[in-house]
């Protein structure tokens, strides 16, 4: 084996890997110590391998200083892997009895080999003291093969020190003798083997680590009060007991499911559109509400909110879900209070002008119209009076039904309150004739609908139900004033109902009207009788 060849692979060695492990070493603090330990080794075989280019003090003590360093520095790191205080002057001892030994013994190689040897087999037992103490609590395979490199190393330099205590001096560093070429090459041997069960200890402690950091999230996880799922490609990785009960499932029956087949369907769109949000833009991390089909209760309210994240290096979202059922129906229902009508159901007045608002604004450069119907039923309070409210509760919740049978569903019918409703008309024609014949129209469609005879049931179920004829007068406005304020059309609906009123019962006016309507009058409206139940 050629020597200086071996000696060039040895440097070779120690550079590559000092520079893997500083490059690794951003994790673990003790790979740079380990770097450093491997560059020691590459400059000592430098200095060893320009001997007769640079001085004997330089080559032979530094060079020689260097592997001692080399065994001290990879003792460092081997102790502050397995996190325990190093035994510093057992460890440094042997480099600065190298130093002395060597720079004493520079013209006597025999010497040296032998001196310097037995403070290498010294530096070797060191290392292996550790690596045993700790073998049962170290994970991996990793140590294993340092204790393998090291003791190959140690029958090395002892075979070495036997050799040349049997009188086999080599002539110089490079002689070609067998022996001589096996002691770098089993150096070479050893510390590759070092390295590798480096890198492997290291690489071991990162899959334990994250097997650990795993267990402990899946533990938080599955103590959550939220339920949380994974989604890979929409399909669920991972889930919680939590989410299982939520959704009246089994966690196995949960795994591998498409998410958005538990999304109710009128949902799917907004589900859909979040989940590319979330899974691909990191801005878009807010939370959204959305009904998904349980096993045990029906559609039920959920606000979902996830994040994108990493599951076995592929790409997923990290889900979070909430039960908000009863949350989200108390604010339907604040909202009915805030927008509708208590009795009736209908929108009121506030709901009415913001419909209007919008059937303004979306009317705007077409010149079409909006036609409001005020609606005033004619003497509701003499039922109050003689039948009590019971009876006019009935009344009323008729009405606001028979109303809503006679438009389209893009109108709107209102309750302003007591025996008051108003008809918005989206969307009539842009020529005002044609707009005005039509809301007449369905202002005669109405008054008809009133004029049929209701049934109502005595108060408290105990009286015979009452056979009741209402009629009703009706104002109407039309307009396509993009200018126009919802209130000043309001009035105007209003004011021409009063016209109405005026001209007596059953009756239909225009604001800027005066006569009688073709409606005519109902002569017999607001008379009651008794009928049978």
């Amino acid at each position: 084996m050629h020597v200086p060849t071996l000696i060039l692979l040895n440097i070779a060695l120690g550079t590559v890997v000092s520079l893997t492990l500083a490059f690794a070493a951003r994790r673990y603090r003790e790979l740079y110590i380990w770097a450093g330990a491997m560059a020691m080794y590459g400059l000592g075989y430098t200095l060893l391998g320009l001997r007769g280019q640079i001085s004997d003090a330089l080559s032979i003590v530094g060079g020689n200083t260097g592997l001692a360093l080399t065994m001290a520095l990879l003792g460092e790191g081997i102790y502050r892997f397995q996190k325990r205080s190093a035994p510093r002057l057992r460890l440094w001892l042997p480099v600065a009895l190298t130093v002395a030994c060597f720079a004493w013994f520079i013209d006597d190689m025999e010497q040296r080999l032998i001196l310097g040897g037995s403070l290498v087999v010294v530096q070797l037992a060191i290392l292996l003291v550790p690596l045993l103490e700790q073998r049962r609590t170290t994970i991996g395979h990793g140590q294993y093969v340092i204790m393998l490199g090291l003791a190959a190393a140690l029958v090395g330099m002892c075979t070495r020190i036997v050799h040349v205590l049997n009188g086999h001096v080599p002539d110089s560093l490079f002689s070609q003798s067998l022996a001589y070429s096996l002691v770098f090459f089993g150096s070479l041997l050893a510390m590759l083997m070092i390295a590798a069960g480096v890198i492997l200890m290291a690489q071991e402690r990162t899959h334990e680590e994250l097997l650990t950091s795993e267990r402990q999230y899946r533990r938080l996880i599955e103590s959550a009060h939220e339920g949380i799922c994974i989604l890979n490609e929409g399909r669920c990785s991972f889930a919680n007991q939590r989410l299982a009960e939520l959704l009246g499932n089994s966690v196995e029956d949960l795994l591998g499911v498409e998410f958005i087949d538990l999304v109710y369907p009128d949902d799917r769109p907004l589900a859909l559109a979040r989940y590319v949000a979330h899974q691909y833009a990191s801005t878009d991390r807010e939370a959204f509400d959305i009904r998904l089909v349980t096993g045990h209760a029906g559609p039920l309210w959920f606000r979902v909110s996830g994040m994108p994240i990493q599951w076995h290096g592929r790409p997923a979202t990290l889900a979070f879900l909430s039960q908000i059922h009863k949350r989200k129906l108390m604010e339907e229902h604040v909202r009915q209070l805030a927008f509708h009508d208590e009795l009736t159901t209908l929108p009121n007045r506030r709901l009415l002008l913001e419909r209007l608002q919008q059937a303004i604004a979306l009317n705007r450069g077409s010149g079409q119209h909006v036609g409001l119907l005020f609606i005033d039923l004619d003497r509701f309070k003499s039922l109050n009076d003689q039948h009590g409210h019971h009876a006019g509760d009935q009344l009323l919740t008729e009405v606001a039904r028979r109303l809503r049978l006679q438009v389209r569903d893009s109108d709107t019918v209102a309750r302003l309150g007591g025996d008051e409703f108003v008809v918005l008309l989206q969307s009539l024609h842009a020529d005002p004739g044609l707009a005005r014949a039509h809301a007449c129209e369905i202002g005669r469609k109405i008054l008809q609908a009133l004029n049929t005879p209701y049934r109502l049931v005595g108060n408290a179920g105990d009286g015979p139900d009452l056979i009741h004829r209402c009629s009703g007068s009706v104002g109407i406005h039309v307009s396509n004033d993009p200018d126009a304020s919802v209130d000043e059309l309001l009035d105007q609906a209003d004011t021409a109902m009063y016209l109405a009123k005026q001209a007596g019962r059953g009756q239909i006016r225009f604001a800027d009207q005066g006569g009688p309507s073709p409606a005519g009058r109902q002569e017999n409206a607001g008379e009651i009788s008794p009928g049978s139940p």
